[in-house]
């Protein structure tokens, strides 16, 4: 039992760690939705030397891009909408436009509102109304993030995400093939971990799964471990049926869930099973 202790331990480990993970990758899930659902409300956060790919509807009574009207630029210019290209939507088919928001090097910290109409003074159609707000560098517009975790490392919350489940993944791996392993060398020396513990007229009775091949009786002697070896406990079998053996425990004050039987075969009752 004490050669193959290791296995159980690392599995316990690994479970643990990708439990951790997920749980983590959860959490960083969260911090993103609620940096969204709270966050900009349509807000446009930019800093200079960028640009903003950005679409709508074309404005009422215009197909061409040349006709359009956009008012609350900077009189710099340091803030321009670019409409560049007229295409069809994809879900309802009306003409569409995409362009671009460009920030230059020179501009400076503030808010603005461009919006994009016709030039026949029809009613401003909201979803041609952007708010820019220009931060000085990246470094305040990630302090000014919605997000926990883009305030304190500047990085997306997305980027945790993938990278917490991607590890939580490797670690529920390990964790399988260790368990597999567990298993294997329990079998291998006659053993099985307890899932069943209850008191009876009888005594305490523990039951577990036994897939170590060989004839069990009643009456056949076996003791009980910790996973990490330790001896705790000898156990006589009750019975036994379907891979299950149930034992009485003659010293149970140690015994829990989890630990392991093991039964003493004797080379002959292996042999005939």
């Amino acid at each position: 039992m004490i050669a193959g202790a290791r296995y159980a331990l690392w599995h316990k480990r690994a479970g643990l760690l990708a439990m951790v993970l997920f749980v983590g990758a959860l959490l960083s899930l969260g911090d993103a939705l609620v940096g969204g659902l709270g966050g900009s409300r349509g807000l446009i956060e930019l800093i200079p030397e960028s640009h903003y790919a950005i679409s709508g509807p074309m404005p009422a009574r215009t197909e061409f891009i040349k006709d359009f009207v956009i008012e609350g630029e900077p009189a710099d210019g340091s803030v321009r909408l670019l409409p560049e290209k007229v295409f069809t939507g994809y879900w309802l088919g009306g003409s569409m436009w995409r362009g671009h928001i460009v920030v230059d090097t020179f501009a400076r910290e503030g808010q603005f509102v461009i919006k994009v109409k016709d030039k026949f003074g029809e009613k401003q159609n909201p979803a041609l109304v952007f708010t820019i707000k220009v931060w000085p560098d990246e470094a305040s517009l990630n302090a000014n993030s919605p997000s926990f975790l883009t305030r304190k490392t500047g990085r997306s919350p997305y980027f945790f995400v993938i990278g917490l489940v991607v590890c939580g993944c490797l670690a529920a791996v390990a964790n399988f093939i260790l368990g597999r392993l567990w298993a294997r060398h329990l079998a291998v020396h006659h053993c099985g971990e307890i899932f069943k513990l209850r008191r009876t007229q009888l005594g305490t009775e523990i039951t577990f799964e036994f897939h170590g091949g060989g004839i069990l009786r009643p009456g056949m002697e076996g003791d009980i471990y910790r996973s990490s070896g330790e001896h705790l406990s000898t156990a006589t079998i009750s019975r036994s049926d379907h891979g299950e053996v149930v034992m009485l425990v003659n010293e149970p004050e140690r015994v829990r869930l989890g630990d392991v039987a093991c039964i003493s075969l004797k080379t002959e009752e292996i042999t005939s099973g």
